[in-house]
């Protein structure tokens, strides 16, 4: 394989062609959703697609056009193609699929036990470490990004609720408090509930999310193209652009509500941190709406098993998001 742009483009162009017609049987993918973990483990048409899907939009990236939601430098296009035509070499050697390269490739793909070890001493003994060669560090950056993903998502949602803390309950007693957000069962009830208006779906967040844990549990590689998917997917929820449109001064949402003039001043004094936030709610939804409905299913679930655990939860205002961005000197502009 060559190193200009141009030849990267037109062959991601063909591997997207070939893979198409590869696909016998008719497999409904969409940018903007993402498959749940059975379907990605269990279904190779859906892989197949999705490799199709990207390596057609890395291809067809141009000088001007954003990735991630970013402004990005060309140099970072040429090594995304180069990257993502490794991976690809590599996949379809591990699952005999001639893509008519005549190349192949039998490279690591899970970073072992001995090796994060490694990765955890080496930032505390530099010195020590500028003469021993680590081979998951040279992988580590990008094996690790489900990990930032996941991360970067557990902490997004508990800020798009205000979460503090939950309590832990059996049989009506509190056993401890937590401040460890129960994704995946919060996940359920939001869902249920319909009350958030996010740009990426809770279902897109579920699947990215229950993903991304499979890194953290066996150190095993994920694609480029998985990776490209979801952080394109999640991207609104973090850039500043995203975060702007949802921006709200909580002083007049406050008013909006029919607070008085001393109640206003209170929950001004008593808030932590700035009044602008990003809010999330749908009409008729709050912060305290929220709390009340969460720890009402909290409390059926107690009743109709009694010796089950519940939890009792904690939102407060003075834990939603604020904009953050990033500035970059190049362009002049925040992301």
């Amino acid at each position: 394989m060559t190193t200009q742009p141009i030849e990267h483009s037109e062959q991601l162009k063909k591997c997207s062609e070939i893979l198409k017609a590869m696909l016998t049987e008719a497999v409904e993918t969409s940018p903007d959703s993402f498959p749940d973990k059975k379907t990605l483990h269990s279904s190779m048409p859906t892989q197949l697609a999705i490799i199709a899907e990207q390596a057609k939009k890395l291809a067809e990236l141009q000088p001007g056009s954003k990735i991630f939601g970013l402004d990005y430098l060309e140099e970072d296009h040429l090594v995304l193609m180069k990257k993502f035509l490794s991976d690809l070499v590599q996949f379809t050697t591990l699952h005999k699929i001639d893509l008519g390269f005549k190349i192949y490739s039998f490279g690591q793909t899970r970073i072992i036990d001995h090796a994060f070890y490694h990765l955890a001493v080496s930032p505390l003994l530099p010195a020590t470490y500028s003469s021993i060669t680590q081979n998951g560090g040279r992988v580590f950056d990008i094996y690790s990004i489900p990990f930032k993903i996941r991360a970067a998502l557990e902490l997004k949602l508990s800020c798009i609720i205000g979460f503090e803390r939950c309590e832990i309950i059996r049989n009506g007693k509190t056993l401890r408090f937590s401040t460890d957000l129960p994704f995946s069962d919060l996940l359920k009830d939001l869902h249920a509930l319909d009350c958030l208006n996010t740009p990426c779906s809770l279902a897109n967040m579920k699947n990215i999310y229950q993903w991304a844990c499979n890194f953290c549990h066996t150190g095993e590689k994920e694609y480029l193209w998985l990776c490209m998917k979801a952080l394109e997917i999640i991207s609104p929820l973090f850039t500043r652009e995203g975060q702007v449109k949802t921006e709200m001064f909580l002083y007049e949402r406050w008013r909006s509500e029919g607070l008085s003039n001393e109640e206003l001043n209170e929950r001004t004094v008593n808030l932590k941190g700035p009044l602008r936030r990003l809010h999330y709610f749908r009409e008729g939804w709050s912060v305290q709406v929220l709390q009340d409905a969460l720890n009402k299913m909290e409390e059926e679930r107690g009743l109709a098993t009694p010796k089950r655990t519940t939890k009792k939860y904690h939102l407060s205002e003075s834990y939603l998001a604020e904009l953050a961005d990033c500035y970059c000197d190049r362009t002049k502009k925040y992301y």
